[in-house]
């Protein structure tokens, strides 16, 4: 899906960062990431200007996250 053309490296200002696991799991922890691929109300929707992920890649993301999100 592209998420780190946007989310990579450096950070701007109001942007974070995904490369690492440490800021995808911190936008993890903050609900954000989950929220945002899952277009839910109070959101912005990822991937930003596309469409939303399929539902079985969110379902992965949900999986992943309720067993903890571990660093595998």
């Amino acid at each position: 899906y592209g998420c780190t053309g946007c989310h990579g490296g450096t950070a701007p200002a109001g942007n974070f960062s995904l490369p690492s696991y440490n800021g995808v799991k911190a936008k993890v922890n903050d609900g954000r990431l989950f929220g945002a691929i899952n277009h839910q109300a109070g959101f912005r929707p990822m991937p930003q200007g596309g469409n939303k992920m399929a539902d079985c890649d969110i379902n992965k993301f949900k999986a992943w996250i309720d067993r903890g999100a571990l660093n595998n």
